[in-house]
């Protein structure tokens, strides 16, 4: 009787045990062995019968598992590796190539108040508000050994334009220091609030100067680059012609060659850092025609205040300078830049602005830098980043006809903000902008127009 009654005991712990995962059940099985040998349901030689007969087993189970393992290394062994870290990309196993789709979306909501701005046609007092799809990009981008290849298109406004199109190439010179080029349509070198990735402003709007008439972002060409390895010192130059529309550029587009220059004086890591840069453009006159014209507050609103055309235009000029500092939570930017456009039949139209921010992530986070740009945000907790931010920037233009002083326009603007991140990849923003001192054709006016802004974008 007893025989039997141990038999069942050990019929229902093997049971009991085979339920568990294959290194659970082991373990399972000799506490469970030892606990009836001591209670002397089964004897010393059955337990080491049975204590025996699950070390063998055990060791099958791992020889079985690391034969498995080997199977699937072998299977695997060709296949791509796939990166799901806030973005997809697909790479080969030795680094030969990869794959990324890239996008981002950004909706905003605006309420303005023009204050008596005027449009050109007539006094607006009326308070605005509005929605706006202001980037809605879809492309790809990747490598294929040294040569690296680019393609993204926006769809806001209903309509499509190409914003990168490239093939490039780079490698290194020396141990120290690598070359690249890229030929399409890219940034060129010359800005940094022009250049800086809207993924990762600290603002809803760029500033007024960090437009294309004065400040441009993107032109079909080339663009060289010469850097260190770390990017502690960068130089580049490009050469282009006018940016692609209907997959190709305007044969009247004007020639442009730009070059920048960026240096680290001081680094202590990659989010304590000093960054100082400089460029400068010139352009040709193309189709003989410059305007510049630029919103108070808001970019779904049609009153543009800034407005200044130059007839007889015969070229440009410019040159800007900036500087970047990043100190754990707190970062500053400072730029400046000063753009000539020559006439042929007037005077020349001077253009100047600059820009001072300021941020701090209350939640302690930092701005990456990267490759000479302030980058992402990687929120400490699951509570996301928080960051308070503010700017005053000034624009101001100045030009001559027949002696007298002629599209004098300039504007000082406040931008106060708060940013949330609750994953890198998502941002919702909160801006309010105030115009405080206003310029019209030389002529002080008493509008202070001011806008409430929000923003959800998303990024890949």
């Amino acid at each position: 009787m007893k025989l039997k009654t141990s038999a069942i005991l050990i019929a229902g712990a093997l049971f009991g045990a085979a339920t568990l995962p294959a290194q659970a059940n082991n373990d399972a099985m000799m506490d469970l062995l030892q606990v009836l040998r001591d209670k002397g349901t089964i004897s010393n030689d059955d337990y080491k019968l049975l204590t025996n007969a699950a070390a063998a087993d055990k060791e099958m189970a791992e020889a079985d598992k690391e034969e498995l393992k080997k199977e699937v290394e072998t299977a695997t062994a060709n296949m791509p590796i796939i990166e799901t870290d806030g973005k997809l990309v697909v790479s080969d196993r030795e680094g030969n190539w990869s794959f990324q789709p890239i996008g981002r979306v950004m909706w905003d909501a605006i309420s303005v108040d023009n204050d008596g701005l005027y449009d050109g046609t007539a006094i607006s007092d009326n308070e605005g508000r509005g929605t706006e799809l202001r980037r809605a990009r879809l492309g790809f981008e990747g490598d294929i050994y040294d040569w690296s290849y680019k393609f993204e298109a926006d769809f806001a406004g209903g309509d499509a334009s190409i914003k990168d199109a490239y093939v490039g190439y780079g490698n290194s010179l020396t141990d120290s220091t690598k070359w690249g080029v890229k030929l399409g349509q890219s940034h060129i070198a010359f800005g940094y609030n022009t250049k800086a990735s809207s993924k990762y402003m600290s603002f809803i709007d760029r500033p007024f100067y960090a437009d294309s008439s004065i400040s441009p972002a993107r032109e079909s060409g080339a663009v060289f680059q010469l850097n260190d390895k770390d990017y502690r010192w960068l130089l580049a130059t490009s050469f282009t012609s006018g940016e692609i529309e209907d997959g190709e550029t305007d044969v009247d587009d004007a020639d442009m060659w730009a070059v920048r220059g960026s240096f680290v004086p001081f680094m202590q890591d990659e989010k304590h850092m000093l960054q100082v840069g400089a460029g400068y453009l010139t352009r040709g006159n193309g189709d003989d025609t410059f305007r510049y014209r630029q919103r108070a507050v808001s970019h779904i609103t049609s009153e543009r205040p800034i407005d200044t055309s130059v007839a007889g235009y015969d070229g440009s000029s410019a040159f800007t300078a900036d500087v970047l500092g990043i100190y754990g939570p707190f970062h500053a930017l400072a730029e400046y830049v000063d753009y000539t456009a020559e006439s042929s039949v007037n005077s020349d139209q001077d253009i100047t602005g600059y820009s001072v921010e300021a941020g701090y992530f209350l939640t302690g986070e930092s701005y990456k830098w990267k490759k000479g740009y302030n980058s992402g945000v990687t929120p400490k907790s699951a509570y996301g980043a928080w960051q308070l931010v503010a700017r005053f920037e000034n624009i101001e233009t100045e030009g001559l006809v027949g002696g007298s002083i002629q599209n004098e326009d300039e504007a000082d603007k406040f931008t106060l903000g708060v940013n949330y991140i609750p994953r890198k990849n998502i941002r919702l923003m909160l801006n309010y902008d105030k115009i405080t001192d206003l310029t019209v054709n030389g002529a002080s006016s008493d509008a202070e127009p001011s806008a409430l802004k929000f923003r959800a974008q998303a990024f890949w």
